[in-house]
């Protein structure tokens, strides 16, 4: 630290060396910077306050009726409006700023000047500043009188505007929400009238007839295969009753089949003839045709006997219950059949007419959402019209939006600038500050040594002493001369500061 610290004073010691550079850049530079701030015209400046008065007994009695409308959003707009250059051409003209000006580049170069130089500050409080500089007091006043006017009157004219414009605007869509209003209106209409009983709330529960028709189904089934198991017990019986079938009197009814005793006795007589003769032989012959006969009478009396037994077997109590119990149990299927044939197509047709309802109950949703959000916008519609009808009449007893003059404009007396002090000052301060660069500049270009210590920090080389500079009185007096001299360039440049600030502030 100790060695920096040595550095800086180092490079001070240096620079001072050059101090002559330090007053002669000073002079060089305060004297025309200081004849060219005395030569600056005047300039002169006009200021108006006004005030947006909002606070009206109306507005917070009337609140939620009627639309308040954003006060300081309109005059933010207002202020930039007004550095159009409609507004400054208006303002050139109420001022009589435009009376000697012929060419378009005049007009051009007044139109910048104007909007250079007018200033609309403020919001705070509702309170706004106009002001306006130049170097002619009569022209600030009327610059800023007509900025006033003008700032009214567009003032009106924008709310007037803007009421026109959004009155138009909710007309338009009062009328279109109207129309598709109605057409919403009469689509339902014509909705209902093609799916009436299909509608939301008619008809009964398909959904509860659909479980109760499954469940009447289960039931069916079920007593159907209990009807099949006890018509196949009644089958076995019936085949059963059949086969052991007696008569009323307990005869069998296979008696019938025994062997007859004459047939058996010609079949042995055959058999010995055929050992002797042929089968042409006229006794064999004879025997066959006796063996025929017997049989053929056997066969008659056998189907006698059948058709007997048949008959004893129809008329049997037994075999006649069973089969009426058969019929029975047959036409009770067959009409358990047709009703779960008859259930399973209502089942469908429920199911298909359920079906159709869902689609009927989302359209009908569809179409209520779309009449709903019409609606609702069209009556906000409304709503709004009211609303507007009711600022328009507040407006109009000019309780929306009113200009007071806080501090009209007024003729400056005195200058309002240049700040000639503060130019003074930061003159002779560049000055001053350019000086000292210029002679650090001339210790970096042209280094010297100043102690004896900083030879040997640059060497190296250990010092064993050194020899000071002794003057006689002929180089005393110059150095003394030197001195005053220093002393008074530095004096006057002082005393010329002091006079201009003192004379020509």
């Amino acid at each position: 630290m100790q060695e920096q610290f040595a550095e800086i004073l180092y490079y001070i010691k240096a620079t001072f060396r050059y101090k002559w550079f330090i007053i002669v850049s000073a002079w060089l530079i305060c004297l025309p910077a200081w004849w060219y701030i005395l030569n600056l015209p005047d300039k002169y400046s006009s200021t108006a306050r006004v005030q947006v008065d909002t606070r009206t007994m109306l507005r917070p009695l009337l609140s939620g009726l009627a639309i308040q409308s954003d006060v300081r959003g309109m005059v933010a707009i207002m202020k930039q409006l007004m550095f159009t250059r409609y507004h400054l051409e208006k303002i050139a003209n109420l001022a009589g700023l435009d009376t000697n000006i012929n060419t378009e580049s005049e007009k051009l170069a007044l139109i910048n000047k104007l909007k250079e130089n007018i200033k609309i500050d403020g919001g705070k409080n509702d309170i706004f500043s106009i002001s306006y500089e130049t170097t002619d007091p009569l022209e600030a006043k009327h610059v800023v009188q007509s900025v006033l006017t003008v700032f009214s009157e567009q003032a009106q004219k924008t709310a007037l505007d803007d009421a026109d414009s959004t009155q138009r605007f909710l007309l338009t869509q009062i009328q279109e929400y109207e129309q598709r209003l109605r057409n919403a209106e009469k689509a339902r209409e014509n909705f209902k009238r093609a799916n009436v009983g299909m509608l939301p709330g008619q008809g009964g529960d398909q959904v509860g007839q659909i479980q109760e028709l499954n469940r009447a189904i289960e039931e069916a089934r079920l007593a159907l295969k209990e009807l099949d198991s006890r018509k196949q017990v009644l089958q076995e019986q019936l085949v059963e009753a059949q086969e052991s079938a007696e008569d009323e009197w307990g005869l069998s009814l296979n008696t019938s089949k025994a062997e007859d005793p004459r047939l058996t006795a010609l079949i042995s007589q055959r058999d010995e003839l055929l050992l002797k003769y042929t089968r042409k032989h006229p006794s064999v012959k004879v025997i066959n045709d006796q063996i025929r006969s017997i049989l053929k009478r056997k066969s008659q009396e056998k189907e006698e006997l059948e058709t007997e037994g048949a008959t004893v077997a129809h008329s049997n109590p037994f075999v006649q219950s069973i089969k009426a119990s058969l019929n029975e149990i047959d036409a009770q299927i067959a009409s358990i059949k047709s009703r779960i044939e008859s259930h399973e197509q209502k089942i469908v047709r429920l199911d298909d007419e359920f079906n159709q309802r869902l689609n009927v109950e989302t359209e009908m949703q569809n179409l209520n959402r779309d009449y709903s959000a019409i609606k609702k916008n069209y009556d906000a519609l409304l709503q709004r019209k009211e609303q507007m009808n009711l600022t328009e009449k507040v407006d109009a007893e000019g309780t929306s939006l009113r200009f007071k003059v806080a501090d009209p404009p007024n003729k400056p007396l005195s200058p309002s600038g240049p700040k000639r002090a503060i130019l003074y000052s930061a003159a002779l301060g560049g000055g001053l500050v350019v000086g000292i660069a210029i002679a650090f500049l001339a210790v970096l270009i042209k280094p010297t040594f100043i102690a004896s210590n900083q030879i040997r920090t640059m060497t190296g080389i250990p010092v064993l002493g050194s020899v000071s500079i002794v003057r006689n009185r002929e180089q005393t007096r110059k150095m003394r001369m030197q001195i005053v001299q220093y002393a008074m360039a530095c004096g006057l440049l002082v005393t010329a500061y002091a006079g201009i600030m003192v004379f020509k502030v």
